[in-house]
């Protein structure tokens, strides 16, 4: 459907292009019969015709003649010179209808093969909970991206290859029995032979491919399982486990494409020799057949020419047959990969359903049975009131969790029914579904991209209407058409899909306050905000916001005072030894713009080095960077990894430690520490200039160093040249600092270590001083652009489960399901974050799994579970009425 139209075209340029390979293959035996040997100049003929046409018309048309064109009298050199012309023209000719063929037919295979792709992440994305959970996603994707490749490809291939090429082999087999019928039918006799035995003998060669993509794909799903399991893997020490059972696949996959290439190169060699042994035959039996005068000199050239080319559309259409049987396995295999007996519904551009927000979940009959075949859930009949704040109380993993999956649409295979206001869960689309309720649990998984962008997830639902009449550049225009010819989505991705109409909002602008809101119910605002508080202050700012950043410098500084907490923040002064900033912070008084004085990298610089070394750094430095790397070998090494002491020296990593230290416990003992490496040296001088004496609390910095470092400062800025002077921003109390965070701009100092407790206070009066100035929801939006990572990586759980939350906030959905998602806090955080929810979701109903011996008392409704058992139903005297399903309803009614 997506590529009649142009397959008919390519197939017109094949018919075409048909007369003139024939006339390609004539060509060559009139240059040698006429215009070498001079058949057409004999008998004293000096001058003869070329390029006379004469149409004569069959005798039912009437007969008779007509003459096109009475061409030209030329003598025989001029005459071998334009035969040789009009070849070299079919050529080009011929050439050009290859690259026109050949372009269109890897257009289309590249539009038929973006079409099938689109086509198979549709049905991913239409999966089951159930089979998604069973799907491994790397082995999927390997399919999407990789294996569907050759089909998609041969989608082009398909019907063009064998009519252009066996178009071609046809002609040139009529041609060579038009000059001679014995040669001809031997030529046909070996390609036949050629055309049944090599197929044969490919088989084999295709049941290794099968193999060899079948052990590819589970070679794929287990490496992607080895990474995501990574730190388990580190955590029991079972690296050398994994990496001999990849090694055995890697082993196993080794002998079949081995096999493979053995039989792949078996079939080309004898493919070659028959290929050969033809054009034996024409110069043996053509030779003497032109030695007895039965074939001309001319006829034998153009046999001989002809053949030359029918070799390669016939080795061509025996590798597209070969190539058409594999995308035929290959495509059973996607075919049963992606085939599931239940999908979900397919998106419509339907509204949804109306619900009415007193419709109530009923539950009939309702039975689940894993994949195992144990019952999970059995046989239960209730109805939910709505609106109304529910509790399913039981221990976990039982059936209050369930039956939270059933109603969250997690769960989608069970027997019985289960509806909203006559609508079955099960089958709702995920639009409809979405519209009314949403699950939230304690394994939120985050989107790489930054906390706006998965806060603002649950909002991109508004698919926005393409404007047909709307000026479009050229580029714009080309993306359309090919979206449309391959029925993929016509709007950018980079379109405004926000439902502003969800939140109440009109502008971007309030979206950002609608997210400020959400977090704030979910207790998150103040993460964020400190998040955006550590984040780079950045360049490109408005000139507003510019004035506004540098006003705030001094006002903060003028609050801390007042409130007696300006001796908490240590300032930046030129003449000072900040000690709650590394050694190198202290050397640069800056912060390092890019790569080359970053804290990893000053060590290595030569222009630093010099610094050192004519400020007499060098030995106290690596004495501070072997004390340190002493530290963590011996003391550190029994800790726990998350022991919080080890954070302290995060930068200095393990394999560097393995490394380092046997060089530097073996100059220790002889006592010849000035005989290190330059490469260690350059390691450990790099730990020491990432010092701070209050954190590490090693007492390695004394008043003498401290002169040094400061005489190193200024030596630093002095001898720094002017060309250089881009790769630090140094502090200066009348400017920003555009590569520093927000906090370091604002404060101009740091917070001294050790005082932890004051630190709410701190970014209290900094919050104040924001508000007041209106930079607070900048520090807010900063915080929101801060990258999450690959799942979330980025960020803690508790980050993730917030941002899950304010999420599920920003919509505030008619449902809301929280199976366990408030485990990651403590109980009483989370009793907090769910009153506020609860308070949020006033007149909406909301559904929280909780443990048999919690306070119900904030709920309406419990529903109690002991295992995969429903024990009862409690209301408050509040509540409606108690009502049980209705019993009309088939309680084995299927899902």
């Amino acid at each position: 459907m997506y590529s009649r139209r142009e397959q008919l075209i390519v197939l017109f340029y094949v018919v075409a292009s048909l007369p003139f390979y024939w006339w390609s293959l004539d060509v060559p035996k009139r240059i040698v019969n006429e215009g070498i040997q001079g058949s057409v100049f004999e008998h004293g003929v000096t001058q003869a015709r070329l390029f006379a046409f004469t149409v004569s018309l069959p005798d039912f048309l009437g007969g008779g003649s007509y003459v096109i064109s009475d061409g030209l009298l030329l003598a025989q050199l001029p005459y071998l010179f334009a035969l040789s012309l009009v070849f070299l023209a079919l050529t080009l000719v011929n050439g050009w209808f290859k690259y026109v063929i050949n372009i269109r037919k890897g257009v289309l295979g590249e539009r038929m093969l973006r079409r099938l792709r689109f086509d198979l992440f549709g049905l991913v994305m239409r999966f089951r909970p159930e089979d998604m959970r069973t799907t491994k996603s790397a082995e999927v994707t390997s399919m999407i991206k990789d294996e569907v490749e050759p089909i998609g490809g041969f989608f082009g291939e398909a019907f063009i290859t064998p009519a252009f090429l066996g178009t071609q082999a046809l002609t040139a087999m009529a041609f060579i029995l038009a000059q001679n019928m014995w040669l001809g039918t031997l030529a046909i006799g070996l390609i036949l032979v050629q055309g049944v035995v090599i197929p044969h003998l490919r088989r084999e060669q295709i049941r290794l491919g099968r193999e060899r993509q079948i052990e590819s794909r589970i070679l794929a799903g287990r490496i992607g399982e080895m990474i995501e399991a990574a730190p388990a893997l580190h955590n029991y020490g079972v690296t050398g486990h994994s990496s001999s059972e990849i090694g055995h696949r890697l082993g196993t996959l080794f002998d079949i494409r081995l096999r493979l290439y053995r039989r792949k190169f078996a079939v080309k060699y004898l493919n070659n020799l028959l290929a050969q042994l033809t054009p034996f035959v024409f110069y043996t039996v053509g030779g003497y057949l032109a030695l007895k005068g039965q074939l001309d000199i001319g006829q034998l050239v153009a046999v001989i020419a002809a053949y030359r080319d029918l070799p390669t559309p016939i080795k061509e259409l025996i590798d597209w047959d070969q190539q058409r049987a594999d995308v035929t396995v290959k495509y059973e295999q996607v075919v049963s990969q992606f085939s599931k007996d239940t999908l979900l519904p397919k998106e419509t551009n339907e509204p949804p359903p109306a619900f009415a927000a007193d419709a109530p979940i009923t539950v009939v009959g309702l039975r689940v049975i894993n994949g195992r075949g144990l019952v999970q859930l059995d046989r239960m009949s209730v109805a939910i009131d709505r609106p109304a704040r529910i509790a399913f109380a039981g221990p976990t993993g039982g059936g209050r969790d369930i039956l939270a999956k059933v109603i969250g649409r997690q769960i989608t295979d069970y027997q019985g029914s289960v509806t909203i206001g006559g609508h079955e869960i099960a089958t709702m689309s995920d639009r409809e579904a979405s519209s009314i309720m949403l699950y939230a649990s304690s394994e939120p998984y985050i989107m790489s991209g930054s906390i706006r962008e998965n806060l603002t997830l649950a909002l991109r639902r508004a698919t926005p209407r393409l404007d047909e009449r709307a000026p479009l550049t050229p580029q714009q225009r080309y993306w359309l058409d090919e979206a449309r010819m391959t029925d993929n989505p016509l709007v950018s991705p980079d379109a405004d899909w926000i439902d502003y109409d969800a939140i109440g909002a009109s502008s971007p602008a309030e979206v950002d306050v609608a997210i400020s809101n959400a977090l704030r119910i979910v207790r998150g605002y103040d993460e964020i905000f400190r998040v955006g508080m550590s984040s780079r202050l950045g360049d490109n700012l408005p000139p507003d916001t510019a004035e506004r950043l540098l006003a705030a410098r001094p006002a903060m500084i003028e609050r801390f005072r007042d409130r007696g907490l300006e001796q908490y923040v240590e300032a930046f002064q030129p003449d000072t030894f900040n000690t709650s900033a590394s050694i190198g912070e202290n050397l640069l008084y800056g912060v390092a713009v890019g790569e080359r004085f970053a804290a990893e990298h000053m060590a290595a610089d030569p222009f630093m080095r010099s610094i050192i070394a004519a400020e007499a750094l060098t030995a106290p430095l690596t004495a501070i960077g072997i004390k340190m790397v002493e530290t963590v070998a011996d003391v550190f090494q029994d800790l726990a990894p998350d022991n919080p002491l080890r954070e302290r020296y995060s930068f200095i990593d393990n394999a560097e430690i393995e490394a380092v230290w046997p060089e530097v416990r073996s100059a220790w003992n002889r006592g010849q520490r000035r005989h290190l490496s330059a490469q260690v040296r350059d390691k450990l001088i790099g730990y020491a200039l990432m010092y701070v004496e209050p954190r590490h609390r090693l007492n390695l910095i004394d008043d003498r160093l401290v002169a040094r470092i400061l005489r190193a400062r200024v030596s630093f800025r002095q001898f720094l040249p002017a060309s250089e002077a881009k790769d630090v921003e140094f502090y200066d109390e009348g400017r920003l600092m555009p590569a520093a965070s927000i906090r370091d701009n604002l404060i101009f100092g740091r917070i001294r270590y050790g005082k932890t407790h004051m630190r709410d206070k701190l970014l209290a009066v900094v919050g104040e001083v924001l508000n007041e100035h209106g930079l607070e929801s900048f520090v807010v939006s900063k915080g929101l652009d801060q990258e999450v990572g690959p799942g979330g990586r980025l960020i803690s759980i508790q980050q993730r489960v917030t941002v899950q939350l304010a999420r599920a906030m920003l919509r505030r959905p008619d449902i809301l399901v929280l199976d366990d998602a408030l485990s990651s806090f403590a109980p009483s955080e989370g009793h907090m974050i769910l009153q506020d929810i609860m308070e949020a979701m006033q007149g909406r109903t909301v559904i929280v799994t909780q443990a048999g011996d919690d306070d119900f008392s904030p709920f309406d409704m419990v529903l109690k579970f002991e295992g995969g058992k429903f024990t009862g139903l409690e209301r408050k005297d509040s509540a409606k009425p108690p009502s049980e399903a209705p019993a009309s309803v088939p309680a084995a009614a299927s899902a």
